[in-house]
């Protein structure tokens, strides 16, 4: 019973919900001065100031690199495509760990013949 009222209300809430879209950014926001200073800074090659940019807005550069996207790009994709070495060098071990590496090694004992 608990179960069903449950559902029927988790449904009903969440039909009400109005979608967000990414797209809307107002001028004037926090987030997208954000999102300007750390495009801005990647496509300059400014290492120094886009680490101080993502200091400033408490952005761990691990989330900079999965889910910043500049002019349509994940950020090191951009950062590349303007030739920004510096900060490819910066943000390519952060790239990696998304990438994920898998190894296996074989543990069994070899055969006693």
């Amino acid at each position: 019973m608990k179960t069903t009222l449950i559902f029927a209300v988790s449904l009903a809430s969440a039909s009400m919900a109005v979608p967000a879209s990414a797209d809307v950014f107002y001028e004037d926001s926090y987030i997208y001065n954000a999102l300007v200073q750390v495009c801005t800074n990647t496509a300059d090659d400014d290492r120094r100031s886009l680490h101080n940019t993502l200091q400033e807005y408490r952005i761990s550069k691990q989330s900079a690199v999965e889910k910043i996207v500049c002019n349509g790009k994940l950020l090191t994709d951009f950062a590349r495509l303007n030739q920004a070495t510096k900060v490819v060098a910066m943000l390519k071990p952060y790239e990696d760990r998304i990438k994920g590496r898998v190894t296996i090694h074989d543990v069994a004992a070899p055969a006693a013949n």
